[in-house]
């Protein structure tokens, strides 16, 4: 998997191109363009330095680029978490639970947090 850091708009269309499993150029502009009127070069622009980072792959049909992801959204995911942890709290995970719990979440997320943590917790005794 490779270590390099994505941009926001990286993310955005990755996150695309995640959920229609393949994608092309115009597909991601379209859909971009409903959240922020970016211009179809610069999403080309995006989804090629995705591609040179090796986060997609490409095949041509009928003259145009489909591209498609190299890597699960789950694994690229944990990886910026860890890197935002590694980051921003010094590798500490409880650094960052703890500033989440000071923060103005409310009680349901709060629960929905614990109950995370609780099923980790389950899963982690039933592989020791």
């Amino acid at each position: 998997m490779t270590n390099s850091s994505l941009g926001q708009l990286e993310l955005d269309v990755l996150k695309i191109i995640w959920d229609k499993q393949e994608c092309t150029v115009p597909e991601a502009a379209e859909i971009l363009a409903e959240k922020r009127d970016y211009a179809k070069t610069t999403i080309l622009t995006v989804i090629q330095r995705l591609y040179k980072k090796g986060f997609l792959t490409r095949v041509k049909r009928g003259g145009i680029f489909h591209y498609l992801p190299t890597q699960k959204k789950e694994a690229v995911l944990g990886n910026l978490a860890q890197q935002f942890i590694k980051s921003t709290f010094d590798g500490s995970l409880s650094g960052l639970v703890q500033n989440l719990t000071q923060t103005n979440l409310s009680a349901k997320e709060l629960t929905e947090l614990r109950s995370i943590i609780d099923q980790a917790i389950q899963e982690g005794e039933s592989n020791s």
